[in-house]
């Protein structure tokens, strides 16, 4: 597995109780293929949900993906470093841009969006990111706006970490965009619905919507074999891979 996305869901699983989460987890094959590899309740979405998710896709014979994409929930993280601490961690750009801005007077956000996503997309590189982030946090800090700079500061080296990668998919591996859309579609098609029967109704449901929207989505990524190359060296040569000087984009 090339990269491996993880995000939940809360939903009303039994006839009665609270919403429940379903975690769900998807990735890009070497070969470039989208696969769906698991879904599974979560009744808190804690380190020990995650934990049985990952473990449960380890005995079911997931090797450790080269990068895993999720948002910062402190039990996902500390389950993904447990689980597959070889494995690079990307911290969604799109759930840390909301944080961010939802800390900012309305008459700062789209200000501070505009740089946040220009750092990002204009960095030649993971240190030139993390410079030009570290720089929009000391002008947050500045600006007087605290908790913002305290947001965008934590775990910034891992919302940068997608820069390492084949620069054709860098801006699809930063988030958990496709993976957060078609769960907005299960809770669409599951409103109707209301509550399910029992967990393995709406486990079966769930993973049904996203098989069909995750492989309708497009037929995959192409990785061209300047790009598995690249996959290479960052997998078996990680040092000299951080050394190259230009990475090389096939047409």
């Amino acid at each position: 597995m090339v990269a491996l996305f993880l995000d939940a869901i809360f939903l009303n699983v039994r006839p009665k109780g609270p919403k429940e989460g379903v975690l769900c987890a998807w990735g890009f094959s070497e070969e470039g293929e989208r696969v769906l590899v698991g879904v599974c309740l979560g009744m808190r979405e804690s380190h020990e949900d995650w934990l049985f998710l990952a473990r449960d896709l380890i005995a079911r014979g997931l090797g450790a993906p080269m990068l895993v994409v999720a948002d910062g929930a402190p039990g996902l993280i500390k389950a993904v470093e447990q689980c597959w601490p070889a494995s690079d961690r990307q911290h969604c750009c799109v759930h840390r841009a909301r944080n961010l801005i939802a800390k900012l007077p309305e008459q700062e956000r789209e200000r501070v969006r505009r740089a946040y996503w220009q750092a990002l997309d204009e960095a030649k590189d993971e240190r030139d990111a993390t410079q030009r982030l570290a720089a929009l946090v000391a002008e947050l800090e500045r600006a007087g706006y605290a908790s913002a700079a305290r947001c965008l500061a934590d775990d910034l080296d891992a919302l940068v970490v997608h820069l390492r990668y084949p620069l054709r998919h860098r801006k699809r591996w930063r988030s958990t965009n496709l993976l957060e859309r078609t769960l907005g579609e299960v809770k669409r098609r599951t409103k109707v619905i209301g509550r399910f029967p029992g967990e393995q109704s709406c486990l079966s449901l769930v993973w049904a919507v996203l098989d069909l929207q995750i492989n309708n989505a497009c037929n995959g990524v192409k990785l061209s074999d300047i790009d598995r190359h690249k996959l290479y060296r960052l997998h078996h040569q990680p040092a000299e891979s951080e050394a190259e000087d230009k990475e090389v984009v096939a047409a």
